[in-house]
């Protein structure tokens, strides 16, 4: 019943999340604030692509393992759903007024996924002092 309860929360936390990615980019222009320098603006602009789909990487990663994927599958397949949907993303940008479709935007997005990636690998190559399940043992 455990293992339910995860692909219901992950299924519903990562819709969500996509959601919110769509939602944000059907908003007209809105990076030009009045008095906001343009450079300060791209880079907000590209930390806010870093941070997004890091965390889409991340969910679809626990999505895919939540149904019983294997690590490196999950891994794999949550980084390429990613980047898809980033695609996707900036496809629909194109359709949006004073919205535009972009290159870099798209490899911000793959960028912020592959940071995941490395993440999940180098927290794979941790030595852990104990395993879980190890509770009260000492070496």
């Amino acid at each position: 019943m455990k293992n339910n309860g995860l692909k219901i929360f992950y299924s519903i936390v990562t819709l969500l999340w996509l959601g919110i990615i769509f939602w944000s980019s059907a908003i007209s222009d809105y990076s030009s604030v009045p008095g906001q320098a343009d450079s300060q603006s791209d880079f907000l602009s590209s930390i806010v692509h870093l941070i997004m789909y890091a965390i889409l990487c991340f969910l679809f990663i626990k999505l895919f393992m939540s149904y019983g994927l294997e690590k490196k599958k999950s891994i794999a397949y949550g980084f390429l759903a990613a980047i898809v949907y980033g695609l996707i993303d900036e496809f629909h940008q194109f359709f949006v007024p004073d919205r535009e479709m972009h290159f870099g935007d798209w490899l911000l997005d793959a960028v912020g996924a592959f940071v995941v990636v490395c993440l999940y690998n180098v927290a794979g190559r941790i030595p852990l002092a104990f395993k879980p399940g190890d509770e009260g043992q000492c070496e």
